[in-house]
């Protein structure tokens, strides 16, 4: 029960510092834009705790699922010339795209963080473990030793090598003997095994295994920083695929959760590890920055669309207007919210999500 707890909080700090990233780019950017701004926001709800520091509101408030940073003459008229709507154009369309644009510069992070400290970057056909009670160890496999050859299939010293040696193993016949030529020490040896049948923790497919594990290496700074932007790109335009997809055909519409469901799964998931947490942070904060620049009114984008319309009309829409269109869309937002999140909670209650 007590860690069942410990997660959600963990969840919610998770989804907390998400958010507080997000509106910190409003926040940074409208500062140095020469922008007012009145309040700064951590959560939504009654204030928890709060000071003022040289005009500007700071909170931090019991709902952590959400913030905001509230500018000064934000949809309304206001003669002062630190208004948000007396700026220039351009500085408002910074102010408001550095939200989403922090949520991708987390999740740039976050992934390249992922990949440096956990994924695999390059196996060898070196033997790293030898697993007790299995054949490797039983014709004396030993750790360090350098595979040469499989069935006398010559192996390259890298991730292909070890994709030439399993593809070689399964393509004959398993209960057959399995020879091995390896360097130890300088010295080639030979040896023989034959592959036991293992069954999956999962009770999936039976495997043959000989029982050894590859020397392998994760990403290095360099190549962890290459390689986050190409698996932003491509983890982007599965996304915006999804998202075509339950637009226009409905497709994953029961999967859709509201706050409680991304909360029940990001505890759930958190528990396999620190990768899961670093996993959870870049797909959650991309998927935030992504939705915030949809031309949703009361979203980022409804407000970007706006400065576009306003910079090719060359005449600004009146504020009063502009945030009835806001307040009309934040109305929806909010039915929209509770609507899933009273899915959440059924789906809670009869066993949905699994604490």
């Amino acid at each position: 029960m007590l860690s069942n707890i410990l997660y959600v909080l963990l969840a919610l700090v998770m989804l907390g510092v998400i958010v507080t990233v997000h509106e910190f780019g409003h926040y940074l950017v409208g500062r140095l834009c020469g922008i007012g701004i009145v309040e700064f926001s951590v959560g939504f709800g009654p204030r928890l705790l709060g000071w003022e520091r040289k005009g500007i509101k700071y909170s931090l408030r019991g709902i952590p699922l959400g913030g905001y940073c509230a500018f000064v003459g934000e949809d309304e008229r206001n003669d002062d010339p630190r208004a948000m709507n007396n700026q220039p154009v351009w500085k408002r369309f910074l102010t408001v795209l550095a939200g989403p644009f922090m949520n991708f510069v987390l999740a740039f992070v976050a992934c390249a963080v992922m990949l440096n400290a956990y994924f695999i970057a390059q196996t060898y056909p070196t033997v790293d473990q030898v697993m007790a009670g299995m054949p490797a160890q039983e014709a004396g496999l030993e750790a360090g030793d350098r595979i040469l050859r499989v069935n006398g299939v010559e192996l390259t010293n890298d991730s292909a090598g070890v994709s030439t040696m399993l593809s070689t193993m399964q393509s004959g016949d398993l209960t057959q003997p399995i020879e091995l030529v390896v360097d130890r020490g300088g010295a080639e040896q030979t040896f023989s095994m034959t592959a036991v049948p293992v069954q999956s923790e999962d009770g999936g497919a039976t495997r043959y295994q000989i029982g050894i594990v590859f020397s392998s290496r994760t990403y290095n700074f360099f190549e962890s920083i290459r390689e986050a932007g190409g698996y932003m790109v491509d983890t982007t335009g599965q996304m915006l695929e999804s998202l075509k997809n339950l637009i226009f055909k409905g497709e994953g519409l029961e999967d859709t959760a509201g706050p409680v469901g991304i909360i029940a799964v990001v505890s759930q998931r958190a528990r396999e590890g620190m990768y899961m947490v670093l996993w959870l942070i870049f797909i959650i904060s991309l998927n935030l920055g992504i939705m915030n620049l949809l031309p949703i009114p009361a979203l980022d984008g409804g407000r970007l669309l706006f400065l576009i319309v306003e910079a090719i009309r060359r005449k600004p829409i009146p504020p009063e207007k502009e945030g009835t269109v806001h307040a009309i869309g934040m109305v929806l937002l909010l039915g929209l919210f509770v609507v899933l999140t009273y899915h959440d909670i059924v789906k809670l209650v009869t066993g949905g999500f699994n604490f």
